[in-house]
């Protein structure tokens, strides 16, 4: 369940209904029968990074997930140095994951790997294809980033080197 599927699920267990074109969808039936759930796709993430001024479509990160299959589009963060597993499997890892593309596209059948350590878009480039299509669906829903300019008045060294709004 995902924050966005809060709204629907309670409105849902009020005999309500949500407004039509929300993100989010009701979790209720899964929850009261254990049954899977209606989402079939997830958006994880989608970010227009800026490139000199202007946001840029090469500068692109984004995921989505449809069923067992997870796209991603540049990295998975800022700084990204490596794959960490999970506690359980620590003692289970022996190599290190290739770096990722740092905007090239990496694909995971994540039933198969759910620690996300095989790349396999060039074994299945049908389903890369469609999820990238996909994808670029879901960039076309996007609200620009608002990126304003840098404000002087800020600056951390005019509150004692800490940041703060101002008003507290």
């Amino acid at each position: 369940m995902h924050a966005v599927d809060w709204f629907p699920t309670i409105m849902s267990v009020a005999n309500g209904s949500a407004p039509p074109g929300i993100d989010g969808v009701s979790q209720w039936e899964s929850i009261t029968s254990g049954s899977a759930s209606p989402r079939t796709e997830f958006v994880y993430n989608m970010d227009a990074l800026p490139l000199g001024k202007q946001p840029s479509k090469d500068a692109f990160h984004a995921a989505i997930r449809q069923g067992d299959w997870k796209l991603i589009q540049g990295t998975p963060g800022v700084g990204y140095n490596g794959w960490y597993p999970p506690p359980e499997l620590e003692d289970q890892v022996t190599q290190e994951s290739p770096a990722p593309p740092q905007w090239g596209f990496q694909l995971f059948n994540i039933k198969n790997d759910p620690t996300e350590r095989n790349d396999v878009k060039e074994q299945y480039p049908d389903v890369l294809a469609k999820m990238k299509a996909r994808l670029e669906e879901w960039r076309g829903t996007m609200v620009p980033a608002n990126f304003p300019a840098r404000d002087p008045a800020s600056d951390p060294d005019n509150f004692g080197g800490v940041w703060t709004p101002g008003w507290c």
